[in-house]
């Protein structure tokens, strides 16, 4: 039986273990972020790429998040079966609970929810992947005999025999009816480990042993920090490498304009500002490539822990009291700025962006569209929104004081220290209609809009529901909520009224920005849908109540 005919079983039953990886915000390893998604998400798509279609996920019954996440975002991918445990049972009963979903006669390809292998699988029918290792407590080590196939397993405790390597969390085996009665046996016998279960089936069918070459370890600080690293330079094809010792990134680039950019507006900073962002320690421009030095920082990006994260509302209100703040320290530097500025930012931007997605079919006739409906609901496109659009956006350029601004003041573009709710701003935009430092302070608050009520971070993690329906310009649509995302989207809107903003005029900011974002995510069609039907349902949401645009909000409201 070949590998790729076996059914993966992938375990995520159990709690993290703070000993060994203290990250205070999720239940389990499974749903921690790395890098914009979650250690499962990594899995899954590795299991994907490899040519698998069907996965069993081991959960506890209690845990929302994981399962909500599975379904959300792979549910359309993958034939995925749910196996659920209570929490005070034992990795064993976990095995147990997934080999249920095993037809007689199969195999499985076993994985650790901490656990991502890249290797390809190799020929041999049934094998464990190895790996290197540090502390022999932290592992069940596996002696190699002569023959290449497992000998011996010593299971978190000290050893002074050499030439060992760690389970690395991958096993492939061809007879799950056989593993399943070991299973039950060692259960019986209040065995507690699946190191118990796997020698069992070994002293029955000998388990080859194979050296891993791409493994990721995220079950331990040390392997999950190596790890982030690794998978945050590869997702950038090498032009960003980490210094773990000193601290620092190297960011290098054939764009030069746009990492130009982004270096002078770390430079210009008042130094006043200059705290809220990692220093840069070095640049260079050469070969057409500018190459930049930057302090590095751990802290996960506010986006990640929105989207996967298990944080209680009052954590999320105050960050964005946070938040706040650090935006007011901005605003307090203010500056003049150009009609055409403004005009370039919320007009000609909008409309330029539009106008390429009309090189397609479908876009052309969408976007020429009177009306759209959206889950039943009958909303007007811009064609017939338009007169009130331009009022609007006229109404925006009259009624500003520019200010020193981030200039993509969103979720993932914030890094936040839960413990000392320390936030270094990364990824600036370094221009607003023209290149420099200032711009528009209502466009930091519609940034920050988008990701709180806006749901941008979700969309962009693909956990939505998009369905075309017979009606061309027809749909159903839903985007993932968060629990109480209704909640802190009404803080945020109190919170940026009470300092001075029209919502109102943040929300019509907030729906350009999605209007123009939506050709940049070509080659995501679905993605592209969902950015344009969310700009359109907040203009129609923006222009029915009949709001005034053209002055700011006078009422403080009292935050609590």
């Amino acid at each position: 039986m070949q590998p790729k005919s076996n059914t993966p079983i992938i375990l995520c039953g159990g709690d993290i273990n703070y000993s060994h990886l203290p990250i205070g915000t999720n239940r389990s390893n499974a749903m921690i972020p790395v890098n914009g998604k979650p250690v499962i998400g990594w899995i899954l798509d590795e299991l994907e790429q490899k040519g698998f279609r069907e996965v069993v996920v081991v959960l506890q019954f209690d845990n929302q998040k994981l399962g909500n996440y599975l379904q959300w975002s792979y549910s359309g991918r993958l034939q995925l079966h749910f196996a659920y445990v209570q929490p005070a049972g034992t990795i064993l009963h976990s095995l147990l609970a997934g080999l249920s979903w095993v037809m007689p006669g199969k195999g499985i390809y076993l994985v650790l929810g901490d656990t991502l292998i890249e290797d390809p699988l190799p020929e041999a029918t049934d094998f464990v992947f190895t790996g290197p290792y540090d502390e022999p407590e932290n592992w069940c080590l596996a002696e190699t005999g002569r023959d290449g196939f497992l000998k011996a397993l010593y299971d978190k405790t000290s050893t002074e025999k050499t030439s060992l390597a760690a389970l690395a969390g991958g096993y492939v085996l061809s007879r799950a009816d056989l593993l399943r009665s070991m299973v039950v046996q060692q259960i019986q016998q209040q065995k507690k480990e699946l190191s118990a279960a796997l020698e069992a089936y070994n002293a029955l069918i000998p388990l080859k042993t194979i050296p891993t070459v791409r493994w990721y370890d995220f079950g331990h600080i040390g392997g999950f920090n190596r790890a982030k690293r690794t998978l945050l330079q590869s997702r950038y094809f090498n032009s960003l490498t980490i210094d773990p010792v000193e601290g620092v990134i190297t960011k290098k680039s054939e764009k030069t304009e746009k990492l130009t950019d982004e270096l002078n507006w770390y430079q210009n900073l008042p130094d006043a500002l200059k705290i809220f962002t990692p220093r840069i320690l070095a640049n260079e421009t050469s070969n057409g490539q500018i190459e930049i030095v930057q302090e590095f920082y751990g802290y996960p990006n506010l986006a990640e822990l929105y989207v996967f994260g298990d944080l209680d509302l009052s954590v999320w209100k105050n960050a964005l009291q946070q938040l706040m703040e650090v935006h007011l320290r901005f605003r307090a530097i203010p500056c003049d700025l150009h009609p055409n500025d403004l005009e370039a930012m919320y007009r000609d931007k909008t409309f330029s962006r539009l106008e390429l997605l009309k090189k397609e079919t479908f876009w052309e006739a969408l976007l020429s569209a009177e009306t759209i409906a959206i889950n039943g609901q009958v909303l007007r496109n811009l064609p017939l929104l338009s007169n009130e659009l331009n009022e609007g956006i006229n109404a925006l350029l009259q009624n500003t004081t520019g200010a020193v601004i981030h200039g993509d003041y969103c979720f993932s573009n914030i890094l936040y220290d839960l413990n000392t709710q320390i936030i270094r701003l990364i990824d600036p935009r370094g221009s607003f209609g023209k290149k420099g430092i200032f711009g528009d302070p209502r466009y930091d608050m519609a940034k920050l809009r988008h990701s709180v009520s806006g749901l941008y971070d979700f969309i962009l993690a693909d956990l939505f529901k998009l369905e075309s329906l017979e009606n061309k310009n027809a749909f159903r649509f839903e985007v993932f909520k968060p629990e109480k995302q209704e909640m802190l989207a009404a803080y945020a809107d109190e919170l940026m009224a009470a300092n001075g903003y029209n919502v109102q005029e943040i929300r019509l900011i907030e729906a350009l920005l999605f209007l123009s974002m939506t050709p940049y995510h070509a080659g995501k069609e679905k993605r592209q849908i969902a950015m344009y039907l969310t700009g359109i349902r907040m203009l129609n949401s923006v222009f029915s109540s009949n709001s005034n645009l053209h002055g700011v909000a006078q009422r403080k409201h009292r935050i609590s």
